[in-house]
């Protein structure tokens, strides 16, 4: 018999959105065997419902959509929790990762997505913590 122990008070949630079943069980082990705790939603309602009930320490955004859609979704996220949002997007332009990161996102990571920097980056955000308040006026760039 194997045993797991987790500190509670300690764990940080990890919220996975993801429509690629087989992606989203391989970034819930690596958490899982970072001592997190993981929700997985492959809907986007269910998906802000679990992010407003739980108000996970991060959420890892997998999912196709387009960029009116991607809008609508990063925005209706930031507004239900304060956990960074790490955006894996298939993104052809650098203005498509700014537009991300002005709705919500807080860091874009280019597909495909190397396991190993995705949770290393994961980690290092879990370690700077919840926002304290949205940003609601990012810092513009310009190319």
């Amino acid at each position: 018999m194997v045993t797991w122990k987790t500190n509670i008070e300690t764990a940080y949630t990890v919220l996975i959105v993801s429509d690629q079943p087989e992606t989203a069980a391989t970034w819930s082990t690596l958490f899982n065997q970072r001592n997190c705790i993981v929700l997985s939603e492959s809907d986007r309602s269910d998906a802000v419902q679990s992010a407003r009930l739980m108000d996970p320490a991060l959420l890892v955004v997998d999912i196709q959509l387009d960029k009116a859609e991607r809008s609508t979704f990063l925005h209706e996220l930031r507004k239900t929790c304060r956990g960074p949002i790490l955006m894996l997007i298939s993104a052809n332009t650098v203005e498509e990762i700014i537009e991300a990161n002005r709705c919500g996102a807080d860091e874009c990571l280019v597909k495909p997505v190397n396991p190993a920097v995705l949770v290393i980056k994961a980690m290092a955000w879990l370690g700077h913590g919840h926002r304290s308040q949205p940003i609601h006026n990012p810092v513009s760039v310009t190319l």
